[in-house]
């Protein structure tokens, strides 16, 4: 037996031993401190019809991690499947991965990082990229008849500047908790067990205000996040974000398509803007949130001349984003998860900060495209895309949820 089957298989047995604009008015408001120290231990199913992570209401904390699959051997590839299920499902349950002490002439199963710490309402979610089904056109694991129609590698769109080593991957794992080192404890040591068959592309991880309000406000200041859809609105999400057995891949049904974007602001060009410009460049009041021609955050936009006499410019963000009139504006909506990233300073000493945007939809052309496209059009850009430059990111297929123990993520693809 080689070592990495050897360590593969002490992996798999010892975790059998103990065996995201933002949510919005749809985002409960934090609980106070007295509260938060009856509820940051709370744990949730990995196990359900769909996956964590999509329309579980945001943590404060996440990290997205791509990987790159480097075998060629299918049976290997489901075999990780396998284990980062059963992985999951203990780490979610705020279980550690293996019994302690743990055998002293091997690696640790379980980092460790982790002890001590409450799991604080971790999820998991897998999905997988366009190249897992065929790359530079190899069919790399059979499965090429099998990748679904609409999902492709992102494409670059106008103003982006995409690096590759920031792009793409055939595998996504997004980790969301309300501690930071769980989710990092979870990226580690799934990439840990991948090692010979998986290994890290990129990873990027965000934060919300942990004790902020409402709804959230990025790094320029304004709530994001208001126009989200109620995670409570069955109709929306079987609509617009669950994918059904009738979107043309059967095998897909219960999962949805992931936006992953790295969008870095230019901080510095931000802050020299006037107040009055800020806000007609997003469409909306900076402090309430209101639209321009409104009075309060959730009011609809009607873009009519507000008390001063100005109009929400037809280029504003919220006015191409979502223009709230015709017949697609309703089936356009997405499902958007998003956090603040803050990572010291880039090349040439800039602030290198900016929003992971993650969003979830069932048509990637027909929602998440359709509205990039009047966003980056180079007629009339969103007036944003002058203070902000996406580096990275991906599409990827959120993975039908494991319905009970004894299934795998993925299953339904290969079998």
């Amino acid at each position: 037996m080689n070592r990495r089957a050897f360590l593969g298989m002490t992996a798999a047995g010892a975790a059998g031993v103990v065996l995201g604009e933002f949510l919005g008015k749809a985002q409960a408001a934090l609980p106070t401190n007295k509260a938060a120290a009856t509820t940051t231990n709370e744990t949730l199913d990995f196990y359900g019809t769909h996956q964590t992570g999509v329309v579980t209401p945001a943590q404060n904390f996440a990290n997205v991690a791509a990987f790159d699959v480097t075998t060629s051997d299918v049976k290997e590839l489901q075999a990780l499947l396998k284990q980062w299920t059963e992985m999951a499902a203990t780490l979610m349950a705020g279980k550690p991965l293996a019994v302690e002490p743990q055998d002293s002439a091997f690696p640790p199963t379980d980092t460790g990082e982790q002890f001590g710490l409450d799991t604080s309402k971790l999820t998991l979610t897998f999905a997988v990229g366009a190249s897992l089904f065929e790359k530079e056109g190899v069919d790399r694991f059979g499965l090429r008849s099998r990748k679904p129609t609409g999902l492709t590698e992102m494409p670059i769109f106008h103003k982006d500047s995409l690096q590759e080593q920031l792009t793409h991957g055939d595998i996504v794992v997004q980790a969301c908790s309300d501690d930071p080192i769980i989710c990092f404890h979870a990226i580690r040591n799934l990439s840990k067990a991948a090692r010979g068959v998986a290994h890290l592309r990129w990873q990027q991880t965000g934060q919300l205000g942990v004790k902020a309000q409402g709804t959230k406000r990025n790094l320029f200041g304004f709530k994001d996040g208001t126009a989200n859809p109620a995670l409570q609105d069955e109709s929306f999400m079987k609509n617009n974000v669950w994918i059904d057995s009738g979107d043309g891949a059967p095998w897909l049904a219960g999962g949805t398509y992931m936006v992953v974007r790295r969008i870095h602001m230019r901080i510095e060009t931000w802050d020299q803007q006037t107040y009055s410009d800020q806000e007609e460049i997003i469409g909306r009041q900076k402090v309430s949130g209101a639209p321009m021609d409104g009075k309060n955050e959730f009011d609809t936009p009607q873009f009519a001349t507000d008390t001063e006499g100005k109009v929400t410019p037809l280029d504003s963000h919220i006015r191409l984003s979502n223009p709230r009139t015709g017949e697609n504006s309703e089936r356009e909506r997405i499902l958007r998860r998003g956090y603040n990233f803050m990572e010291n300073l880039d090349s040439v000493g800039r602030i290198n900060a900016g929003l992971l945007f993650v969003c979830f939809n069932r048509n990637l052309q027909t929602q998440f495209e359709a509205i990039q496209k009047r966003l980056t059009n180079p007629h009339m850009p969103d007036q944003m895309l002058a203070y902000t430059d996406t580096t990275g990111g991906g599409y990827f297929a959120v993975l039908p949820g494991v319905p009970s123990k004894g299934s795998y993520l993925g299953q339904a693809l290969f079998e």
